[in-house]
């Protein structure tokens, strides 16, 4: 016969790896690169599986954690999906500006209808979006952004109880401070194309007014789509630079944030 004692460790153990992989899935599926539609789901489900049996005897959760009522495990689900999902928006708003500042300076150049597939979000962006895109990504790697996650995940289980999400006033104005910020960051990234592609078009005003006989709409397209992406290139001495400060203020942002969401 099976001992009752190794069954209840077995059931306890189970129940256990439930709670973690209720709070380790959704990251999973939502944190920037490793959550992108590219990934197929299978390998995040098995991924989300082998993090969380790692994880099992090192988190401080226990089966008692789970509520017992279908009221209460909607709820607690609720709350674990909301928190890990405030996380994980948090860290693309980041990809979010480099996007948006993609997507501005494409729309100068006249690339707005000329869109290519995004990884990440499975939907159409401009091709200079995602040529900046890969590079963040890139870099996201490269400093070990993805590190950061994981080592905040562990942290979490410390600083939020299971279920024990609570939204703060600090919480608030933190969540707003990084979307004001990405726009921010969007419009650094987008400056020096940007800025020389509107003195192009200045320039471009002011020679039709005084030249009327040069076909200034002939001249202007090619011309705008050389200049920008001269300055695209030279422009990604400064971006990299950027990008790096960025995901170094978002290591040091998001356990703040993180402990903030605790109460």
């Amino acid at each position: 016969m099976v001992d009752t004692a190794i069954l209840n460790w077995t059931l306890a153990n189970i129940l256990a790896l439930v709670v973690i992989m209720i709070r380790v899935g959704p990251l999973i599926f939502l944190m920037p690169v490793i959550g992108s539609q590219s990934v197929p789901p299978q390998a995040k489900v098995l991924f989300t599986l082998m993090t969380s049996l790692v994880l099992l005897p090192v988190v401080p959760v226990t089966a008692a954690n789970l509520p017992t009522t279908a009221i209460g495990l909607t709820i607690f689900v609720g709350k674990e999906m909301l928190f890990v999902a405030i996380l994980a928006l948090f860290a693309k708003l980041v990809f979010a500006a480099v996007e948006s500042a993609g997507q501005m300076v494409a729309m100068q150049m006249g690339f707005s209808m000329a869109g290519v597939m995004d990884p990440q979000h499975g939907t159409q962006i401009a091709i200079i979006g995602f040529f900046w895109h890969m590079i963040a990504a890139l870099l996201f790697l490269s400093v070990n952004g993805h590190h950061l996650f994981f080592r905040t995940l562990v942290e979490t289980f410390t600083w939020v109880r299971p279920g024990g999400l609570s939204i703060t006033q600090a919480s608030y104005e933190g969540i707003i401070h990084g979307v004001g910020h990405m726009f921010v960051l969007a419009v650094k990234i987008m400056a020096p194309a940007g800025a020389v592609l509107f003195f192009s078009d200045v320039a471009m005003g002011i020679l039709a007014k005084v030249s009327p006989q040069i076909p200034v709409m002939l001249v202007a397209m090619p011309m705008k789509i050389a200049i920008g992406f001269i300055f695209i290139g030279l422009s990604l001495d400064l971006f990299m630079p950027l990008m790096i400060q960025n995901f170094d203020m978002l290591g040091r942002l998001l356990p703040k944030l993180a402990i903030g969401l605790g109460g």
